[in-house]
Parts: C-alpha cells; sequence; structure tokens
C-alpha cells in the first residue's frame, strides 16, 4: 500500500488487462476480458489476430491453439481452420476440442465429418430416435420433470452434436412418449416420460 495515497497498488503482472491486442503482455490477470469483448463485438478478425499472437507465443499450449482454430471458423476462414488444426490434430488426436474445430469447418463448407484422415475420430451425434429414445430411458423412472437443457448436456460428453436444444425439443415434442411444458423456448422447457396411468 502507498502510505500518501493510501492506494492499493498490485504487482505489475496483476494490473487489469489493457483493451489492445498490440500490447507486449498478453497475460494480465484479467486477460480474458479482451477475447470475450471482441466475441461479443463479433470483430473476429482481431480475435484471430489475438489468438494468433498467444498460439505463437505459447505453441504448447492446447487452449491457446484450439482458441486460435475456434476464431478462424468465427472469421469464417474454414480452410485455414483445417489445415491449422490438423497439425495439431496429429500430435494430440485425442484432443476433443481440436476435432471439434475441424468438425465445425467441414460442416461448415458442406462436408461431412469423413472428409478428413483422423487419426482419432470422435463420434458425431445427430438427431435420430436413438437419442429420443435415450431421453426416454433417463426419464421413464423420474418423477420430478427434467429441462430440455439438463438432457441436451447428458449427450456432451458422448461426443460432437449436430443437433441443438431446440431440435432436441421438437422431437420429444413430436413422440408420443413425453410431457413437455413451455414448449416455446428450448432454454425453459421441461420434460417427464408420459406414465401410463395418465394416458
Amino acid at each position: 500500500m502507498n502510505d500518501k495515497s493510501k492506494i492499493v497498488e498490485f504487482p505489475n503482472s496483476l494490473r487489469k488487462a489493457t483493451l489492445s491486442y498490440d500490447k507486449d503482455d498478453l497475460y494480465d490477470f484479467e486477460e480474458w476480458e479482451l477475447p470475450a469483448e471482441l466475441r461479443d463485438k463479433e470483430d473476429f478478425p482481431a480475435l484471430v489476430e489475438y489468438w494468433k499472437r498467444r498460439a505463437k507465443q505459447e505453441p504448447d499450449d492446447f487452449y491457446s491453439q484450439y482458441e486460435l482454430g475456434d476464431a478462424f471458423v468465427l472469421n469464417g476462414e474454414y480452410e485455414k481452420a483445417i489445415e491449422f488444426m490438423s497439425e495439431h490434430h496429429r500430435k494430440h488426436p485425442w484432443n476433443t476440442d481440436y476435432q471439434h474445430v475441424i468438425l465445425d469447418a467441414l460442416f461448415a463448407l458442406g462436408k461431412t465429418e469423413d472428409d478428413f484422415e483422423w487419426l482419432e475420430k470422435t463420434v458425431v451425434l445427430k438427431m435420430s430416435q436413438e437419442i429420443v429414445d435415450t431421453c426416454y430411458e433417463m426419464l421413464k423412472r423420474k418423477r420430478k420433470p427434467r429441462y430440455v437443457i439438463e438432457l441436451y448436456t447428458q449427450f456432451i460428453m458422448k461426443g460432437y452434436l449436430l443437433f441443438t436444444e431446440q431440435d432436441l425439443l421438437e422431437a420429444l415434442v413430436k413422440d408420443g412418449r413425453f410431457d413437455v411444458e413451455n414448449q416455446d423456448s428450448a432454454f425453459w422447457a421441461e420434460v417427464r416420460a408420459t406414465r401410463k396411468d395418465r394416458r
């Protein structure tokens, strides 16, 4: 603390992050603010530049490499995202973040998961009767309803989801085995398996 001003002074390494990616020090205390702000403003070219610099300075940091690939996708540079992530996929084929960036870029180009030479291939889950059946199995012994979002997140750990929460909601509404409340919103919709005594 500075006695004259009674102001607490933090070490330089903990000072608040600036909002410029041209600064030399990208590792400030609140370094997440700049990329979050660039995403919010949809300034994807600047986001790419920010993550290029971070990825270059930290070539072994999985997170920085993933974020750069994701920034390429957000900026519409799908081929570049695939090319960049391919190298990292070869080094770390088990990394699902890398796999998902490649899949995002492939699907944005109108391709499929089969249009890439995987060393390790993640599971791609599409909206199907099997997904609906899995939801039914999850709910059939539950008394309280579950949010559709809660059901959706159960699939995230199983692979790359090629369907949205809204797609899941619509499939559950169409299936006769579920009672669905708040059908207008995938976020607020609650679902339970229809009990036989209620039919």
